[in-house]
């Protein structure tokens, strides 16, 4: 194998791809890039067996068409510490020699053929759904998503998808968020999306691609990569069952008021109290090291008694900024139980917090 391409073209493939390759074991193939020259085209694929990519560069200048392999980390940093000019990949032996006018770098290589297939979309439905949507949709609640939870069906989004809607589901059992996109479908299903694949896919859906699913496996793909993921075995809580239907006090208030004084308290604590008066919001930090933050909204909030809620602050910042409304509201029972903040398709139901 042996082709010239842009330094800032690889350096941005290689990046990209290496997110998706085994990072704790050096000794695997699926540490290694694997690259692949044909025609005027470079394919890189990465893949750890949960997760891979096709990339695809083309309008390249290729010498030879061949196979190659290099560490991911090993080959990404040798093309940071290069200009930006062009660049000669060349296979000799078993090594992948990279040069740059007088620079050199030799990386050893493992066998190629070693290297996982890339699933196909074979005997796999269709989703008919607008990637960006997809996209927009997975990154609103895509804070509410835990990480590294023994059940792991909670390490993912739940994509709940009825004939008028698709629910997207997150939560990491403090808090639970559903965003609802209306949209017709012609059959009813269900699946989990990894945390991990969600995070890549925000950095390639935004183009025009196909999507294709089993029980098993998601794929996506177009004309400049495809894309897989494996998907979660394991069912999804009822959610629904917790979604309170009922509340005593509805309130609205100003996004832009209600996040400035959230980030007044977040510089001393994670944690406060949230006061709700006829008259006036205060907001109180609660901190163990002695140190206070206070501050106030005066707006009538019509509350027919006075009553407050213990918070994590991070809880209501990461809904306030997934919306892109002026308002929100906000709907309680009692202090001590589960409370829901609201902004058009999302809702997100928080458990206040115990001290």
């Amino acid at each position: 194998m042996k082709l010239s391409i842009n330094k800032n073209t690889l350096e941005s493939a290689v990046i990209l791809c290496n997110a998706y390759v085994e990072k704790k074991d050096s000794s695997t193939i699926t540490s290694h890039l694997f690259f692949h020259a044909d025609g005027d085209k470079l394919v890189i694929r990465a893949s750890d067996y949960e997760i891979g990519i096709n990339y695809k560069i083309k309008k390249i200048r290729v010498e030879n068409s061949g196979f190659a392999t290099a560490n991911a980390k090993s080959i990404a940093d040798v093309i940071k510490s290069l200009n930006n000019e062009e660049v000669v990949l060349e296979t000799i032996d078993n090594f992948l020699f990279i040069r740059q006018k007088s620079t050199k770098y030799k990386l050893p290589m493992f066998n190629h053929e070693d290297f996982p297939n890339f699933p196909n979309t074979e005997g796999k439905d269709r989703f008919d759904i607008d990637s960006s949507d997809l996209s927009r949709s997975l990154k609103k609640i895509l804070p509410s998503i835990d990480t590294n939870n023994p059940k792991y069906s909670l390490n993912g989004a739940f994509l709940d998808i009825k004939a008028d809607r698709i629910n997207f589901v997150g939560t990491d059992t403090k808090r639970l968020a559903i965003y609802t996109l209306e949209k017709a479908n012609e059959q009813e299903f269900s699946f989990s999306i990894p945390k991990k694949a969600i995070m890549e896919m925000q950095k390639l859906f935004y183009e025009k691609i196909e999507i294709f699913y089993d029980k098993n496996m998601l794929i996506a793909k177009n004309e400049n990569f495809e894309f897989f993921t494996k998907l979660i075995n394991d069912k999804f809580p009822d959610y629904e069952k917790v979604i309170p239907r009922t509340f005593s006090q509805e309130l609205s208030f100003s996004t832009e008021d209600f996040i400035d004084s959230l980030k007044k308290i977040s510089v001393v604590t994670e944690k406060m109290k949230l006061h709700f008066n006829k008259d006036k919001l205060i907001f109180e930090g609660i901190s163990l090291d002695n140190m206070e933050a206070k501050t106030e909204l005066e707006i009538q909030t019509g509350v027919s008694e006075e009553f407050n809620l213990t918070i994590k602050i991070k809880h209501l910042i990461d809904f306030l900024t997934s919306i892109e409304e002026e308002k929100f509201s906000l709907s309680v029972n009692e202090p001590n139980s589960a409370f829901i903040v609201k902004s058009q398709g999302l809702s997100m139901i928080i458990m206040p917090m115990i001290l």
